[in-house]
């Protein structure tokens, strides 16, 4: 008997490790969306560069991948948007003078922090900032 139930004890054992490693596939896959976002922003950030209709052509699929990502994957589109505020704070938070950001990223940029993060514009001198204006295209 004492058998059968240390048996028992080892399958039930068994039968959670799997659990146990789902949980942390999870939240690997979490982190994944993390950097992705960080990464997203160091893209936006050089944005700048481009023409505007290049840049709302960006921020058009950028909306839909975030609208797709919520839909499929809510989780993941929450760890996504972290890292998004977390990048674009610390980028204003770094910026200085020396920084060039188009209106348009500064009007994405209130998108992605919250209203509780109201304090955080109020401290930032935007009128010292760089604002790059990007360049029409010409229609031949």
């Amino acid at each position: 008997m004492k058998t059968v139930r240390f048996l028992m004890v080892i399958f039930a054992c068994g039968l959670a490790f799997p659990a146990w490693a789902q949980v942390d596939a999870r939240v690997q896959g979490l982190r994944f969306y993390e950097q992705l976002a960080q990464r997203d922003t160091k893209y936006e950030i050089e944005l700048y560069s481009l023409d505007s209709q290049d840049q709302m052509d960006y921020w058009i699929d950028q909306g839909n991948f975030e609208r797709q990502l919520g839909k499929v994957n809510f989780p993941a589109y929450l760890a996504y948007m972290k890292g998004k505020k977390e990048a674009y704070q610390t980028h204003l938070a770094e910026c200085d003078t020396q920084c060039e950001n188009s209106e348009l990223f500064f009007q994405k940029a209130k998108d992605y922090l919250s209203v509780s993060d109201d304090d955080f514009w109020k401290g930032m001198k935007r009128e010292e900032m760089v604002h790059n204006q990007p360049k029409k295209k010409k229609l031949k």
